[in-house]
């Protein structure tokens, strides 16, 4: 039986995913390579969203080599992923009878933003962060401390995550998951596998 749903946050609940998109339409109008932006912003990514270094060091390191604002860069590029209000929306439905949970590898000041925005801390039961715990999926670590969070066994879960390799992680853990695609697809198969909508 499914007492929780735990959700991931870059591609599930923002449009896009990816920063090499970024990098890909936007290089040339900073004037610069675009397989050195990428690389730049995938070594920063991967230090900042576990705390190696802060998140206004990620923004800073980006902003110098392409010689803009820290602020006006951080701006462009969290309204380049977007947001899908129509999955707070289904969230905010499943909460009614499950338990809910975050569970992302993000930045912090990225997505602490979002939180106060969005009111997240009122929609999910539980926030877990690659920042806080300093681990990242799909380290197994990382799910285990949003089961324990919410109280629950591996297969009374379903996790929904955009990323194949992290939902084999869950799955190896014994947890039910969903690849997401596409908000229709999600809902489909949170049906197929008996949730109530």
């Amino acid at each position: 039986m499914i007492k929780a749903i735990i959700f991931d946050y870059g591609g599930v609940l923002t449009k896009e995913v990816f920063f090499y998109k970024f990098a890909k339409i936007h290089a040339s109008r900073f004037g610069v390579e675009q397989k050195e932006f990428n690389e730049l912003i995938k070594e920063n990514w991967s230090k900042a969203k576990t705390n190696k270094i802060s998140s206004k060091t990620f923004w800073l390191n980006l902003s110098k080599f392409l010689k803009v604002d820290s602020k006006v860069l951080r701006k462009d590029i969290i309204n380049f992923f977007g947001f899908r209000y129509e999955i707070l929306d289904l969230i905010r439905k499943l909460k009614e009878k499950y338990k809910i949970g975050l569970l992302t590898n993000q930045i912090e000041d990225w997505l602490e933003g979002v939180i106060e925005k969005h009111k997240l801390n009122e929609v999910f039961d539980i926030i877990i962060t690659s920042y806080r715990t300093k681990k990242a999926k799909p380290d197994i670590a990382i799910f285990q401390e949003a089961i324990e969070g919410l109280r629950v066994k591996p297969d009374e879960c379903i996790f929904i995550d955009d990323l194949e390799n992290n939902t084999l992680a869950a799955s190896r853990l014994g947890m039910k998951v969903i690849l997401f695609k596409n908000t229709k697809q999600l809902i489909s198969d949170l049906k197929r596998m008996g949730i109530k909508i």
